[in-house]
């Protein structure tokens, strides 16, 4: 974070430029998606995700931080059905291993959403998690349980 602030501040002294254009948006550190975007309790739903790694150094220990907005992880998604996947505070978190500076790693998995879920929308939240660094969390998608 200190070293994007630095760039940042030499940027706007005109002391280093940044090779992109005035309209380019930098691509978001995490992205994802679900299908179906309403599940019934009991039912599962699947996550495809894309992590990108922009920074100036290799992310170590790459993993994703998936969450629900509001810490109603534990009350949605039922870590216990991905066999990938465990808990970490109100995250789940999946494992992606190293990624080196602009690589990037996709995958998919599902979750269970527990028989137990209350009905009604909920907004997921992912972040790009590193051992050495991590970025931002991000608003993802939104889970509709439904009958």
């Amino acid at each position: 974070m200190l070293r994007k602030l630095v760039v940042a501040a030499l940027c706007a002294l005109g002391l280093v430029t940044m090779g992109t254009s005035a309209n380019a948006e930098p691509a978001p550190s995490s992205s994802v998606t679900v299908a179906p975007g309403t599940v019934a309790p009991g039912a599962a739903v699947t996550f495809s995700v894309t992590l990108s790694n922009a920074d100036a150094d290799p992310l170590k220990g790459g993993k994703l931080g998936l969450g629900v907005a509001n810490g109603a992880i534990n009350q949605v998604l039922d870590v216990s059905t991905c066999a990938d996947c465990y808990q970490a505070g109100n995250t789940i978190r999946y494992d992606v291993g190293d990624v080196p500076l602009n690589g990037s790693k996709t995958f998919t998995f599902s979750i269970g959403v527990f028989a137990s879920a209350q009905l009604g929308q909920y907004a997921i939240e992912h972040q790009f998690v590193g051992d050495n660094y991590s970025y931002e969390t991000l608003s993802g998608p939104t889970i509709t349980v439904a009958r």
